[in-house]
């Protein structure tokens, strides 16, 4: 009786309170999703940082914000889910700038080929001006925001049948490369016959011949495994390559000024973290790659850079980012 007694009082107590709420106007507790899709595997740095942002967020939005990560592919390629960022569909994702490009063509820059002279290269201008110049004319012309920046390592080599060691090697080499133009520039200049094939097929493209090769970083080969259907790691270096979550503007316009600074802060402190822990687990993807048996070689890069350093100025004038190209370079 005792308990029924204190359910009763507890269901009464409810009740009043509600009503309190609803005669003196005080709203109900807003509650807001973020879904967050990337294409990548869970064991990526790129999920890690996922999942941080949502830690972080939840956190700093006193549970306001709660975040949905769709890790693997679950809404599609990288073009797919940029596209759903773009029209609303999907509030945020992971995408890089050779995919921007074919938004905003400028874009195309970040991804040229030996373009950063280091690491602090990379990091001034992905933070600096040139960065945020091009997250605004990202914004302006398809309606989504840069929200931070992610390195998405030094790409190299995978090849089923040989390493390669002068830029001579890629003649006529089949090599899966992303759905990006700056992509199949770099490997038409190089002589090697580019194919570009969404994340989620990579595995299946190399398995069955359709290419010879992918490129890639070491993070990508270990966690999709290609590993099992390649026998070589060329240390080609050939991009240094961004990588950065995006939010659809409307959506993120359309939160309380609270919320949108929750969200900002939250996003820009994942990817700090990210960069800062860069080295170390590039390097751990190395080991576990050689542990598991793959061959892997150093490559003199010089002779590689040379043969397309002309496709960096072709590229920048035909996006119509000359001026931005001579920014990164003076940085």
């Amino acid at each position: 009786m005792q308990t029924f007694r204190t359910a009763r009082r507890g269901a009464l107590a409810f009740a009043l309170a509600a009503t309190v709420a609803t005669a003196t106007g005080l709203p109900a507790a807003a509650q807001t999703t973020i879904r967050v899709a990337h294409h990548v595997m869970t064991d990526s740095d790129q999920h890690r940082a996922a999942l941080r942002f949502k830690e972080l967020v939840e956190d700093y939005s006193d549970g306001a914000i709660t975040v949905d990560v769709l890790p693997s592919g679950q809404m599609g390629g990288q073009r797919e889910i940029i596209e759903s960022v773009s029209l609303g569909t999907l509030e945020m994702g992971y995408g890089e700038s050779g995919l921007y490009s074919n938004y905003a063509p400028q874009f195309g820059i970040l991804a040229l080929p030996y373009l950063y002279r280091d690491l602090d290269h990379f990091e001034a201008v992905m933070t600096g001006p040139v960065g945020e110049t091009l997250s605004d004319m990202l914004s302006d012309a398809y309606g989504i925001r840069v929200v931070n920046w992610i390195n998405g390592g030094y790409r190299h080599t995978f090849l089923r049948t040989k390493p390669i060691e002068t830029p001579d090697d890629f003649a006529g080499v089949k090599i899966r490369v992303p759905e990006s133009l700056v992509f199949v520039k770099t490997f038409t200049t190089l002589g090697a016959n580019p194919t570009p094939i969404p994340a989620p097929e990579i595995y299946t493209s190399m398995q069955t011949g359709v290419v010879d090769a992918m490129e890639g970083s070491p993070e990508t080969g270990f966690t999709y495994k290609i590993f099992e259907v390649a026998d070589y790691l060329s240390l080609t270096k050939h991009i240094l390559l961004d990588g950065s979550f995006v939010i659809n503007q409307a959506f993120l316009d359309g939160l309380s000024e609270a919320d949108r600074e929750a969200v900002l802060r939250a996003a820009k402190e994942a990817g700090d973290e990210q960069r800062a822990q860069w080295t170390e687990r590039n390097q751990s993807w190395l080991d576990k790659l050689a542990e598991v048996g793959l061959t892997i070689n150093d490559v003199d890069t010089a002779p590689f850079q040379e043969k397309l350093a002309p496709f960096q100025d072709e590229f920048a004038a035909s996006a119509g980012a000359t001026e931005l190209l001579e920014e990164i370079r003076a940085q």
